[in-house]
């Protein structure tokens, strides 16, 4: 992990609850992994975050308001989301897949009223988890 992305002290201490950030993860074992939680809360020294996992359950983690680095639990840290990183636009082409697909779909029928619920659906559910992690 690199200081070079991460969130400044000046840049932690604006969060507020209800934003989003990115968190960079694995960079130890040589594999960065990106993940977007939500501000919770900000305390005296720590900014708190709820973000789900891998198998779709909620932690709520703590990251230094002067660092930006996990406090417990393995290395992470608060990070400016850098969409020329590999990583980054990997997990960004993860999250609109199903967008994409449900598009292509409209796309070929485009009087296909289904279709076009599926792919209202599919842009409605990326909304709601932007919103909610």
């Amino acid at each position: 992990m690199a200081a070079e992305n991460r969130l400044t002290a000046e840049q932690l201490a604006a969060l507020r609850p209800g934003e989003t950030v990115s968190i960079e993860s694995g960079a130890e074992f040589g594999r960065r992994r990106y993940a977007t939680a939500t501000v919770v809360r900000l305390n005296g020294s720590h900014v708190v975050v709820c973000c789900e996992g891998p198998r779709g359950g909620k932690f709520v983690e703590q990251y230094g308001l002067r660092t930006g680095v996990r406090v417990g639990g393995g290395h992470a840290e608060l990070v400016n989301a850098d969409v020329d990183d590999p990583a980054t636009r990997e997990h960004l082409r993860r999250r609109t897949q199903r967008i994409d697909a449900a598009y292509r779909q409209w796309s070929r029928r485009r009087a296909d009223v289904n279709a076009l619920r599926e792919l209202q659906e599919a842009i409605s559910d990326y909304m709601a988890e932007s919103l909610t992690s």
